[in-house]
């Protein structure tokens, strides 16, 4: 049934922001992940699932909120499910939110509209994610060495990604609209790209110059289930996984190299600037800062080490 947070969403003419929600046969989580976007204090936003013909009663739950703008039909691939999304996607700004997932942050979407609204550098906003377990229980918040030490932000994000690879949490970043239907994969992409279609995007996303910007906040939840596409896909995706890394260790080889240059671009995709020749001994230091310092063995406490290798020697 239609709750009253949700009621205004019904007139909501002209989003600021775009929800889309990839759906198959997982309705038994639809009905939270609805409500954690609804709960949200910006109300300038549009929720868009696209199902891809759900037999386990999806349609049914959808009819039940009438804010909601759905589809359901058969999909060839999760990534034309997307690219159906971002077709239907009439805000400025864009988030993903899979189906079992949801957000934590009642101001989420404020943050990022304001920041996106505030600085034209920066095109995409992240924070932090936390699992929860498939009974609803919230475990371990990712990656919260970050909130003693922060990443660099907007350019200087850069030698951050080419050491590490780091992915943008794909469950709350906030990304302008014209950069993430350019660079989002499609059909016709091959290899890595089409199998791990959030890694193929942030492979573009940093490659084609773009800033992103973190706020440190738990922003959403990431739901673990026993039937969820990492896990079913798993024998696809992992070595969709170790192309993506791969490639961004010959990408920033090739800037360092000076066969690459690296441009900087705003929001608006407009060229901002380059890398030029007498920093690159600087970004190649900063990489190498990055790779030691956030390395695994030297932010792993001993103990949790020792228990790590013992699992690996008697298991």
């Amino acid at each position: 049934m239609q709750t009253k947070m949700s009621e205004d969403l019904i007139d909501v003419a002209q989003p600021v922001l775009s929800i889309v929600t990839p759906s198959l046969n997982h309705g038994r989580f639809l009905r939270q992940t609805i409500e954690s976007v609804a709960a949200q204090t910006f109300r300038s936003i549009e929720h868009i699932v696209v199902d891809g013909g759900s037999s386990d009663g999806t349609v049914e739950i959808l009819k039940q909120f009438p804010h909601v703008r759905w589809i359901s039909e058969r999909d060839e691939h999760v990534v034309e499910a997307y690219q159906k999304a971002l077709a239907m996607a009439r805000g400025q700004y864009i988030i993903q939110c899979c189906v079992s997932d949801g957000f934590l942050d009642p101001n989420w979407f404020r943050k990022c509209v304001e920041v996106l609204d505030k600085d034209d550098e920066v095109s995409l906003v992240w924070g932090f994610a936390q699992t929860m377990s498939e009974d609803g229980d919230l475990l371990n918040v990712c990656y919260q060495e970050l909130f003693s030490d922060p990443p660099p932000q907007k350019q200087d994000f850069l030698a951050f990604w080419l050491a590490s690879g780091f992915p943008l949490p794909e469950g709350n970043y906030c990304v302008r609209n014209e950069v993430l239907r350019t660079w989002f994969p499609d059909r016709q992409s091959s290899d890595w790209f089409r199998t791990c279609p959030h890694l193929g995007f942030m492979y573009r996303f940093f490659t084609q110059g773009y800033n992103p910007y973190f706020i440190p906040v738990v922003a959403n939840f990431g739901r673990t289930h026993h039937d969820q596409r990492s896990q079913r896909l798993s024998d696809v995706e992992k070595p969709g996984q170790v192309a993506y890394l791969k490639a961004v260790k010959e990408y920033g080889k090739s800037i360092l190299k000076r066969s690459t240059i690296h441009r900087f671009r705003d929001g608006k995709s407009q060229v901002v600037g380059q890398i030029q020749p007498h920093e690159l001994h600087s970004l190649r230091r900063c990489i190498w800062r990055h790779r030691l310092l956030r390395a695994r063995l030297v932010r792993v406490d001993p103990y949790t080490l020792a228990l790590k290798l013992k699992e690996r020697i008697f298991c």
